[in-house]
């Protein structure tokens, strides 16, 4: 599609005149073909674009701060500015106006992909103390740099735990092993259960990316 690129939404009338600088900071949204992503203020979705010849059409499902939505809308493209509506299921909608930015603005892009932050709570703090020369550490110095996690997409709070319930195994030995190389004197039964008694997740569902090269990993043993 010509309208293919990067859009930034400078103008959305369901928010007044105070929230205009952070409209404008955060609100995108990325075209590639028929397929869209949108994002403003808490708001994130995946469109589904159909070009209905005066106008595009859209189709969007996503979140709303991890709580499941979904809507429609239409636009019409000018240029590089793009002028539409869009609704949401629960009776809202706005007008907006987005445009097209330049190669010299794209320093942040949205990433498929989620993060999640792992904590530690008091009973870690207390298995942790019981290792040699633990015995003074708290939960400061436990999540003071802790690691962050590149996860899947998740819409909503369902997807968001089956998520956690089919990573916690992997993310409990990396706890384990930051403090404790002796797997010996680790809990035997790690349990879901017990991994949310000693820990905290915190999950974050937008992840927005500031570099220009691209991602660079490599596997840790």
């Amino acid at each position: 599609m010509a309208i293919n690129g990067l859009y930034e939404i400078v103008e959305m009338e369901i928010w007044d005149g105070k929230d205009s600088t952070v409209l404008a900071e955060r609100a995108r949204i990325s075209i590639q073909g028929r397929k869209g992503k949108l994002h403003f203020i808490g708001f994130d979705g995946q469109m589904d674009i159909t070009d209905a010849k005066d106008r595009y059409l859209f189709t969007w499902v996503g979140n709303n701060e991890a709580d499941p939505i979904s809507g429609y809308g239409n636009f019409t493209s000018s240029g590089d500015i793009l002028t539409g509506r869009i609704y949401m299921h629960d009776g809202q909608d706005s007008a907006f106006v987005a445009v097209k930015m330049s190669q010299e603005k794209k320093q942040i892009t949205t990433v498929n992909r989620s993060l999640l932050i792992v904590k530690a709570r008091e009973p870690f703090r207390e298995w942790v103390a019981s290792l040699p020369g633990k015995g003074n550490i708290t939960i400061r110095d436990l999540n003071t740099g802790c690691k962050a996690y590149l996860v899947p997409e998740f819409e909503g709070n369902q997807q968001r735990d089956d998520l956690l319930e089919r990573l916690y195994a992997d993310l409990f030995v990396e706890q384990l092993f930051q403090w404790c190389i002796d797997d010996v004197k680790w809990p035997r039964n790690r349990t879901f259960a017990l991994f949310n008694r000693w820990f905290e997740p915190e999950f974050y569902p937008v992840v927005e990316d500031t570099v220009e090269c691209d991602i660079v990993g490599g596997t840790i043993h």
